[in-house]
C-alpha cells in the first residue's frame, strides 16, 4: 500500500518522517510531494497511484489544504488530513467536501492500521484517532489511542522523502528532534490544548534515548552530511540527567556546532558552560513581552524581567549566540508596553530577535481571553486567521499602526540603539510595503548568520523558501 503526503511548507516535518518510517518498516510504502517543487500535483498523483493521499494541514494554511483535498478527491483519490489543524479543529474539518478521513493527534499507528486494514480489506471504521465518513455520509469519530510512550520503539525518521529535494538534502544545517511534549502551558501555544487532549492517555513528556539520537545523527551525516545541527525540541534542556548522558556522546561521536532551545527559568551558569563545552554555539529562548504583567498574566510565561536579564547576560557572557523570540500586538498592549519589549532586548543584546505579531487561534486560551475582554469579536473564527506573523490580527489594540511598524524596525533598534530616536519617529507613519520589505530583508540576513547558513544554503533557500517561514 502507498500513502503519499502533500505539504505546502518546504520544511521537513518530523511527524510525517516518523509515519513514513513506520509504514516502510511494516512493508508499506510512502512518499512526499512539496507543492512548490511539483509542477502538477494531480498529474503526479495519477502517475504514482497512491492508495491514500495524506494532506498536512496547519491553521492559516487550512483553506489551501481543504481546496487541495477537494481537487484530489475529484481526481478519484482517498483523502486523509492530518497535522495541527485536523488535530485541534476536527469538527470543522471533517464536514468539508473532499475530506474522506482525518487523523487527530499522533498518527503513526493510526496510519499503519489504516493501510493494513485497506490491504486486508478489513473494516476501518473503528481505528483509534481516525475520523471518517461512512458511505452514507455519516461522520464517525473514534477515540484517541494512548500516546507512544517509548519513542525508542519507533524507527528513525525517514528523511529520504524530504532529502530527495536537493535544496534540503544538501543543506549544511540539519534539524533533529529528541523528544515530544512540553511541560509549560503558555496561552499563545497549542501545547496547552494538546496536553489536555491527552490527559490520562499516557506519559506526555517523552525523550528518545541519547544513544539512539546519536546513531540517527551518524547515519544522517554519513548519507547527506551537515556542518551544523539544530535541535528543534521546544525545550531541549528540560532534563539534566538526559543532557549529562547525551552531551559527552555528542561531543565524541558528532562534534559539530549545534543550536538548541532553552527556557529562561532553566538557564544557569552551570547549564550554559556545559552546553558551550560540548559544542553548543547558540541558544534560543522566548522573551515574548518586556512587560511583566502581559507576559505573566496574559501569556502565562511565569518568568520575571530579572530572570530574563540574568539568562541573557549569562548566555552572552559565556560566548554563545542568543536568539530571542518576541511578540507584539498582545490583547490590551499599548505602544509604551511594546517599547518595553524593545528595551529589554536592547539591554541583553541578542544576536537575532524574531518578533511576530500575535496570531490568536480559535480555542487557544489567549483567544478566549481576548474575546472575554472585548479585544476580539465573539464571532472570531478560523476564517479570520491569517497564518502569518507579519499580518496584524483582528485584536483591537491601541496604537495599532505604531506597533505594526515597530515590528519592522525592531531588530534594527536592538542592533543599533543609536537609531532609536529616529525609529520612534518613523513608526508614526502608516504601515507600508517598504517597511515590510525591510523586515524581511533584516530577518533573512540575521537568521542566516545565527543559523550558520552557507552562501549555497542561502541561494538554495531563496529559490524555494520564503525567509519569513523560518
Amino acid at each position: 500500500m502507498l500513502l503519499i503526503f502533500i505539504q505546502q511548507s518546504a520544511f521537513p516535518n518530523f511527524g510525517i518522517m516518523s509515519i513514513s518510517a513506520l509504514l516502510k518498516k511494516h512493508g508499506h510504502n510512502a512518499d512526499l510531494l512539496i507543492i512548490s517543487e511539483e509542477k502538477d500535483i494531480i498529474a503526479k498523483l495519477k502517475a504514482l497511484k497512491p492508495d491514500v493521499v495524506g494532506i498536512h494541514s496547519i491553521t492559516g494554511e487550512h483553506n489551501w489544504a481543504l481546496s487541495l483535498a477537494k481537487d484530489v478527491k475529484a481526481a478519484g483519490f482517498t483523502t486523509l488530513l492530518g497535522g495541527p489543524h485536523a488535530t485541534y479543529y476536527p469538527e470543522e474539518t471533517i464536514i468539508k467536501d473532499g475530506v474522506d478521513m482525518l487523523v487527530v493527534g499522533e498518527a503513526e499507528y493510526t496510519c499503519l492500521e489504516l493501510l493494513n486494514n485497506l490491504r486486508d480489506k478489513k473494516d476501518i471504521s473503528a481505528i483509534q484517532n481516525l475520523w471518517l465518513k461512512d458511505p452514507s455520509g455519516k461522520i464517525i469519530k473514534n477515540e484517541l489511542r494512548c500516546l507512544i510512550e517509548d519513542l525508542d520503539s519507533l524507527p528513525s525518521p525517514d528523511r529520504e522523502i524530504y532529502y530527495k529535494y536537493s535544496f534540503l538534502g544538501k543543506a549544511s544545517v540539519k534539524q533533529f528532534l529528541t523528544g515530544r511534549g512540553c511541560p509549560y502551558d503558555c496561552t499563545f501555544c497549542s501545547n496547552h490544548l494538546l496536553s489536555k487532549m491527552y490527559k490520562g492517555k499516557g506519559k506526555y513528556i517523552r525523550r528518545v534515548s541519547p544513544k539512539i539520537i546519536i546513531e540517527e545523527m551518524k547515519a544522517v551525516r554519513k548519507k547527506w552530511g551537515f556542518r551544523t545541527a539544530s535541535f528543534t525540541d521546544d525545550v531541549f534542556v528540560m532534563s539534566n540527567e538526559w543532557l549529562d548522558e547525551f552531551l559527552p556522546l555528542y561531543k565524541k561521536e558528532i562534534g559539530v556546532p549545534f543550536m538548541c532551545n532553552v527556557r529562561v527559568n532553566l538557564v544557569t551558569e552551570e547549564l550554559v558552560k556545559k552546553l558551550k563545552a560540548h559544542g553548543c554555539y547558540g541558544v534560543a529562548m522566548g522573551i515574548e513581552s518586556g512587560n511583566e504583567d502581559l507576559r505573566n498574566r496574559v501569556l502565562k510565561k511565569r518568568i520575571s524581567n530579572d530572570e530574563i536579564m540574568e539568562a541573557g547576560h549569562l548566555i552572552k557572557r559565556n560566548g554563545l549566540k542568543l536568539k530571542a523570540f518576541n511578540m507584539l500586538g498582545l490583547p490590551g498592549e499599548t505602544f509604551e508596553q511594546a517599547m518595553e519589549t524593545l528595551e529589554i532586548n536592547i539591554k541583553i543584546r541578542p544576536d537575532f530577535t524574531p518578533v511576530s505579531l500575535l496570531e490568536p487561534y480559535p480555542k487557544y486560551e489567549i483567544t478566549d481571553y481576548a474575546i472575554s475582554k472585548g479585544y476580539l469579536d465573539k464571532s472570531y473564527g478560523l476564517d479570520d486567521v491569517s497564518g502569518s506573523i507579519y499580518v496584524p490580527s483582528k485584536i483591537a489594540i491601541m496604537d495599532r499602526d505604531k506597533i505594526i511598524n515597530l515590528q519592522s524596525f525592531f531588530f534594527l533598534a536592538v542592533k543599533f540603539p543609536i537609531f532609536l530616536p529616529a525609529i520612534v519617529k518613523l513608526v508614526n507613519y502608516k504601515p507600508n510595503a517598504f517597511y515590510k520589505l525591510l523586515t524581511k530583508v533584516i530577518y533573512g540576513y540575521y537568521m542566516s548568520r545565527v543559523h550558520r547558513l552557507t552562501l549555497r544554503d542561502i541561494i538554495r533557500y531563496a529559490l524555494h523558501i520564503d525567509a519569513t517561514q523560518v
